[in-house]
């Protein structure tokens, strides 16, 4: 690297062997808000500061062998254990960069997942907090294999602070003839009726299983060499751990999915990719616009001053990739890029609400034990 500090690790997870040579950081898009960068995701986090970010949301390369269009790369280039010291390398500069409470969502399919997930439990700053299973609807079967239906999303958060956690919600699904409940919630259906709409819409609780994610590989104004995520996946993460103004990054943003989540949500955002960005700089010029700004104070914060100087601060004036973007087209604003979660704010729960449960009666209170006492004799033979 020739204009910031270089990553300290890159020596250790370098991609010689195949002539890859990652390309200098750029600034691709600016607003006061937020920017999306062009970087490696370690010569991005060896220069951002420590304890500065408030979520981290990352969904990175598989290693299936997946080209994204990066001269020189390939997603297949490592084997397993190139491939498992890469991404610890990276999860360690995320959790020194995240500010203690902070949460850290990781995105992978199950294996992966497995395998990091045990070593990110001996780390002494995390906490474990879920796995999320995300349903795959467009998941076909493996001759010899189980049929595999989900990715995970793997939640955690950084020890030392008070984390966040807010009450997600999403609307109930109803039947699309008769408009009724698909659902039978028995007597906590009185409990939900405080969170309803003025549509008169149903919103419950989300769990540990999202099966109202549409996969985004079918959509014909997706990117097809990008790696673009549903909407909903990021926006639940966000605010479920975060709240608003707060410092969310994603260093493999792709198609801008957590970007976006992001700022419909009301928080600040910091996004990263090796390659160049067309399909999250489309997303943003469709969602957000064309015409950009200086970044912010809480952005700026984010960053050392040299990574300040030589990268963030440049001139709007001239040529920007922004402008030579075309936006996504009308079906593109349809109902798959709109949000479908929601936090409700506190309502007190009314004293009714709940359905009273008697007391328990004592044991000589109750009708049985009393008929078996009167047959029982005593060690003397007294009753």
């Amino acid at each position: 690297m020739t204009n910031i500090s270089a990553s300290r690790y890159k020596s250790h997870v370098s991609f010689s062997s195949n002539g890859f040579h990652p390309p200098e950081v750029t600034c691709e898009y600016t607003r006061k808000e937020g920017v999306l960068l062009r970087s490696d995701c370690l010569d991005l986090l060896a220069n951002m500061r420590k304890g500065s970010v408030d979520l981290v949301f990352v969904d990175p390369p598989f290693n299936l062998g997946k080209d994204y269009h990066v001269t020189g790369f390939r997603d297949r280039s490592l084997n397993e254990e190139e491939y498992r010291g890469w991404c610890r390398t990276w999860l360690i500069e995320l959790v020194k960069i995240l500010r203690p409470g902070g949460a850290l969502f990781l995105y992978h399919w199950p294996k992966w997942l497995m395998d990091l997930g045990t070593w990110m439990n001996s780390i002494p700053t995390l906490e474990y907090k879920s796995w999320i299973a995300v349903k795959m609807k467009a998941g076909f079967p493996i001759k010899g294999r189980v049929h595999p239906a989900h990715y995970g999303l793997l939640y955690y958060t950084k020890k030392g602070g008070e984390s966040t956690f807010n009450v997600v919600r999403s609307k109930s699904p109803t039947c699309r003839k008769c408009g009724e409940l698909l659902r039978d919630y028995g007597g906590y259906k009185k409990t939900y009726e405080r969170f309803t709409d003025s549509e008169g819409s149903l919103w419950v609780q989300i769990s540990d299983f999202w099966e109202d994610t549409r996969p985004a590989r079918q959509e014909k104004s997706r990117e097809f060499q990008i790696n673009e995520l549903p909407l909903q996946i990021p926006e639940r993460a966000i605010l479920m751990a975060s709240n608003p103004g707060d410092v969310i990054l994603d260093c493999f943003s792709g198609g801008g999915s957590t970007l976006h989540a992001a700022h419909i949500t009301g928080r600040h955002w910091i996004g990263a990719d090796l390659g160049a960005p067309i399909g999250a700089l489309r997303r943003l010029a469709t969602f957000i616009g064309q015409d950009e700004e200086a970044p912010g104070c809480k952005i700026l914060s984010c960053f050392t001053d040299r990574f300040h100087k030589e990268v963030l601060r440049v001139n709007l004036k001239k040529r920007r990739p922004i402008r030579e973007t075309d936006p996504l087209g009308h079906a593109a604003k349809e109902d798959k890029h709109s949000s479908r979660s929601k936090v409700f704010p506190e309502i007190p729960v009314p004293a009714n609400t709940y359905v009273r449960v008697e007391p328990r009666l004592r044991m000589a209170e109750r009708p049985s034990s009393r008929r078996k006492d009167q047959g029982r004799k005593g060690p003397t033979g007294k009753d």
